[in-house]
């Protein structure tokens, strides 16, 4: 069996940028300025680096968040209860922040199996000394937990996201291979300019309270929690590459949405909406736009609307997908009820 050593850090910036990115080349928001710009837009969940080196070459990492308030989809009461209880006893999740992408990078190989025992072994013990509650790998695909280490409990979430592999050479050419979504964005262009609403691209969000206004009304209608970092990442869009849309009428804010970009993937996020017809589709053809001029080769557009997202050329993902292990006996109950 091949000898590693394992490390351990508590912030990207403890770790040399182009030894980072050299590991991480390739894999979506991964790179050491992802990760910078998500400390600080999750400034309440102390990250841990599990990171696998043999020789002086970084082999694997493990990127785990202390969090204690993950917005859980259960009922109200519930939630309530456990609020107190996930204070005092946090949960461990490896993942790439505000990415909807795991937090595991891993070799290519024979190799693979043997690092990801370690890492994991490496994991418990972190949830040991944290006296954590759960340990969690999320955002995996199925082949990806069929290969896990022995131990863990695997839930399935009910919503997976949506992607879209960039194959067209523009914008143009994507909306001339289909005659039905042409007809629907020149439909929609004609259709806002009837209703006064125009379109602004921005580097950074000027109102951040107004847009989160808007993001929880979506929230609300679909019965979601809000994600508790939100307004952490609007404010700190410039560590990215990021564009913030805007849809006004009458100079009043009535939708937004921010397209993200690391390792040549695109993922939009953060929707909101007043409710005024065509904000939505605005919104969304003008993050496809975006994602052909940025020439990134994915784009991601999170759960829901499955039917309107693959008329425009997005599949369902395969990573939704959760490894996890419980700590104690309250956290084992849960875990039962939830992968039920």
């Amino acid at each position: 069996m091949t000898s590693f050593d394992i490390h351990l850090h508590h912030s990207i910036h403890d770790i040399e940028p182009a030894l980072w990115d050299r590991l991480s080349a390739g894999c979506s928001f991964q790179s050491h300025r992802w990760y910078a710009f998500g400390e600080r837009a999750m400034a309440d969940c102390r990250p841990t680096y599990l990171i696998v080196q043999q020789d002086d070459k970084l082999l694997a990492a493990a990127v785990l968040f202390k969090i204690h308030n993950e917005p859980l989809p259960l009922p109200h009461a519930t939630r309530r209860l456990l609020e107190a209880y996930f204070r005092r006893k946090p949960m461990l999740i490896c993942r790439s922040p505000l990415a909807d992408a795991p937090g595991l990078i891993l070799p290519e190989g024979p190799l693979r199996a043997q690092v990801l025992t370690l890492l994991t072994n490496a994991a418990r013990q972190e949830l040991e000394r944290e006296r954590g509650s759960f340990l969690l790998f999320d955002f995996l695909s199925s082949d990806e937990v069929e290969h896990w280490t022995p131990g863990f409990s695997r839930l399935t979430l009910a919503a997976p996201g949506t992607s879209m592999t960039l194959t067209h050479e523009s914008f143009e050419a994507y909306l001339a291979a289909n005659k039905r979504t042409r007809n629907d964005y020149y439909h929609t262009l004609r259709k806002a300019k009837e209703n006064d609403l125009h379109l602004r691209r921005c580097s950074q969000v000027e109102n951040v309270d107004a847009a989160l206004e808007l993001i929880q009304r979506v929230a609300q209608k679909h019965n979601s929690l809000p994600n508790p970092w939100t307004r952490g990442m609007l404010e700190n869009l410039s560590m990215i590459d990021a564009t913030w849309f805007e849809v006004h009428q009458k100079g009043k804010m009535v939708g937004c949405i921010v397209t993200m970009r690391d390792n040549g993937v695109q993922i939009a996020t953060a929707l909101g909406l007043a409710g005024i017809p065509f904000t939505y589709f605005m919104l969304i053809y003008a993050t496809i736009q975006e994602a052909f001029e940025q020439g990134v080769k994915q784009f991601r557009l999170g759960s829901g609307a499955y039917e309107v997202k693959r008329r425009l050329g997005f599949q369902i993902e395969n990573t939704n997908h959760v490894m996890a292990e419980a700590s104690a006996l309250l956290p084992k109950i849960l875990m039962k009820f939830a992968s039920k």
